[in-house]
């Protein structure tokens, strides 16, 4: 599992750099792809999808690493170890599953209850979604209006 952790901070470093590119290719002059009012969207676009892929593959690997602690053997790690999140913020827990999607590591607790711990931080989990709405938002604007424009054809 921890393997896991250097693809997925590489993967999420070539999509930063991507995103900010191609937002940093909108805002130089000389760019013909993008004029007018789609110049002052598309950037912002652009930096919105490199902050949540930042954000998200933060929260990724910090699950990751909390699997990783619960699958490391050895004592007292019956059924996880002492310096799991599960056992060190509640107690009674006997079970626990990571949710990749709300960034959560979801504790089930001896009676069959589940609860959340906080091993995530809740303004990691906030920027990672209000930065991906904020890039689908400008993007669905910029894919409404006719996306890019048309190069103006030159007759010779």
């Amino acid at each position: 599992m921890i393997l896991f952790v250097p693809a997925v901070l590489l993967g999420a470093l070539a999509l930063i750099v991507f995103f900010l590119l191609r937002g940093l290719d909108a805002v130089l002059p000389g760019d013909r792809q993008w004029s007018g009012w789609r110049r002052v969207a598309v950037v912002p676009a652009f930096v919105c999808a490199a902050t949540a892929t930042a954000a998200y593959s933060l929260g990724v690997v910090v699950l990751l690493l909390t699997m990783t602690v619960a699958e490391d053997g050895g004592t007292d790690s019956a059924p996880f170890p002492y310096n799991h999140p599960c056992r060190q913020q509640l107690t009674g827990a006997a079970d626990y599953e990571v949710d990749f999607l709300t960034l959560r590591t979801v504790c089930v607790m001896e009676d069959g209850a589940r609860r959340t711990v906080d091993d995530v931080p809740q303004g990691l989990r906030v920027t990672a979604a209000a930065s991906a709405a904020g890039a689908a938002v400008l993007g669905g604007i910029l894919l409404a209006a006719g996306g890019r424009p048309v190069p103006a054809r030159v007759d010779q």
